[in-house]
């Protein structure tokens, strides 16, 4: 199940407003990357009538490893 906007405030509820946001892909070849965006558009596919995009930005390298074994990329 995909997640919320309420979910995302939960998580970041509490945390410094200042603190970097980035985006983890690729589990086998694990790269982070900036958040370039965010963009609300419409989807007949959602429930809600839209859905919230994170926009992929600069490539900054691999994901460090205990980024990768903290959200389970990394046995």
């Amino acid at each position: 199940m995909a997640m919320t906007v309420d979910e995302m405030r939960d998580y970041l509820d509490g945390m410094d407003g200042d603190t970097e946001i980035r985006f983890a892909a690729q589990p086998r070849w694990a790269f982070e990357y900036e958040i370039a965006a965010v963009e609300e558009v419409e989807s007949k596919e959602a429930a809600t009538g839209t859905v919230i995009y994170l926009v992929e930005g600069t490539q900054l390298g691999y994901l460090p490893g205990p980024v990768a074994e903290a959200i389970g990329w990394e046995e």
